[in-house]
């Protein structure tokens, strides 16, 4: 697929989650607190692949394929290949332009307590563990040696990411934010939530980032 056929089909995909989470009629601003509707909403977003592209806290980014409830008490896994383990306080929607190209949604955390398992700073934003059983997690070497306290991990072992603090933003996996190298050093989450959408804003009307 060309560069121009996949964003034309990224762009169909993106008004088509707009409209299976909102019908025809796209709000400027919408919000969503409760955890079991956070859920319904990202795997919305999440359902069709390549679509969307979400930024983390601390910089870098992976697309989402959807979330679920974790184990862990008022938290969510945000999946995208390895599960990412958050404690949602809301999740927002922005709507910038008419064309959805600017429009984003940004989930906003919690702090998620350190499950104990290292030795970390104030400033950490996330922790890798390997959780070998709902709730057991243990340092990730033992994942990546397929082995702990002397045994075969059992089937229920896997990687976990789990994030203290801040907030992540998606947006459309072909958007000019999308496409712009230097927004993956986190500054969505060095700002508040109205902060960031008139940089977006602002960026909008510039067509620069």
């Amino acid at each position: 697929m060309s560069s121009e056929d996949f964003n034309i089909e990224c762009s169909k995909d993106w008004k088509k989650i707009h409209e299976q989470i909102f019908g025809t009629i796209i709000p400027k601003h919408a919000e969503w607190t409760d955890i079991d509707d956070i859920v319904k909403v990202l795997n919305t977003i999440g359902i069709i692949p390549n679509s969307n592209h979400m930024f983390f806290p601390d910089g870098g980014g992976l697309d989402l394929e959807g979330a679920k409830l974790s184990h862990e008490r008022k938290c969510i896994e945000l999946l995208t290949g390895v599960s990412y383990i958050i404690k949602p306080r809301v999740l927002i929607f922005e709507s910038i332009d008419s064309d959805l190209e600017w429009n984003y949604f940004r989930i906003e955390t919690d702090i998620l307590a350190a499950s104990g398992v290292y030795e970390l700073n104030a400033d950490s934003f996330d922790e890798e563990v390997c959780e070998l059983t709902p709730l057991q997690y243990v340092d990730r070497h033992h994942w990546d040696e397929g082995e702990y306290d002397g045994e075969k991990l059992p089937d229920t072992a896997r990687p976990i990411i789990r994030y203290f603090k801040g907030s992540f933003v998606i947006f459309k996996k072909s958007s000019i934010y999308n496409n712009t190298t230097s927004t993956y050093d986190g500054r969505h989450a060095k700002v508040d939530a109205n902060e960031f959408r008139l940089y977006i804003e602002n960026a909008c009307k510039s067509i620069t980032v």
